[in-house]
């Protein structure tokens, strides 16, 4: 049988959140409490590039300079459990986890594709069970982050280089693949897959998913919890 995979961008795709912003806020009501999380929003909101993405995300991770990466490792797990116990189920986007769930009973391996890094995301992927995470990698020094990304900006044009080396070494033809995002940055990601699927709520990828006949999937319907997710 020929290998197949299906490639899933993570946040507003299969996790009704931003797991970098919801991690980050977490992070400094554990470490620093006051406004830190409030002035790190206002900054980031008031800078003058704050419309390109990549820096954005570059930017994100400068902030992650000198933190411990055991101790943030255990505090994604502490931010995950609360997560769970906040939200349960409402915290994941019901119809992309059905679609995620039916191709790995057709034998697809599960692939998450995201800006996000991988201690962050490193409990949601044992939740979820998936094969294999495509995700930010932290340059870490004697223990502590750097700020720096090492290797593939995960967001953009690197999602999709990303996800044709993954193919090539896992000796997999795109064609046969899927596809999941939700924003016009998945794009590079989703352009490379032979079956596509586009989360609602960005009106400028859901016009390219119209165009070429993508299937769109429902949001969750309950607005008081969508607000509590995205604050």
């Amino acid at each position: 049988m020929k290998r197949k995979a299906a490639f899933f961008d993570v946040d507003n795709t299969l996790l009704n959140l931003k797991s970098m912003f919801s991690f980050q806020q977490y992070y400094y009501a554990r470490t620093d409490g006051g406004d830190a999380y409030s002035d790190f929003v206002q900054m980031l909101h008031g800078h003058p590039q704050r419309q390109d993405r990549q820096f954005l995300n570059r930017l994100f991770y400068q902030s992650f300079s000198g933190r411990n990466q055991a101790v943030l490792k255990a505090i994604a797990e502490a931010w995950f459990a609360h997560l769970q116990g906040e939200f349960g189920d409402e915290m994941w986007i019901g119809s992309a986890l059905a679609l995620a769930e039916a191709l790995r009973a057709e034998g697809y391996l599960l692939v998450a594709v995201s800006g996000s890094s991988h201690e962050i995301l490193a409990p949601l992927m044992r939740h979820l069970r998936f094969d294999a995470c495509l995700a930010t990698t932290l340059e870490v020094r004697d223990g502590f982050y750097t700020g720096q990304i090492d290797g593939l900006q995960m967001i953009g044009d690197g999602k999709g280089v990303a996800v044709r080396r993954y193919a090539a070494e896992q000796g997999i033809d795109l064609a046969d693949c899927v596809g999941c995002g939700d924003h016009i940055t998945d794009l590079p990601m989703l352009f490379q897959t032979g079956r596509t699927y586009v989360v609602r709520g960005d009106a400028a990828l859901e016009e390219v998913a119209a165009h070429r006949g993508w299937p769109l999937l429902a949001l969750n319907e309950d607005e008081e919890v969508l607000e509590a997710l995205h604050v």
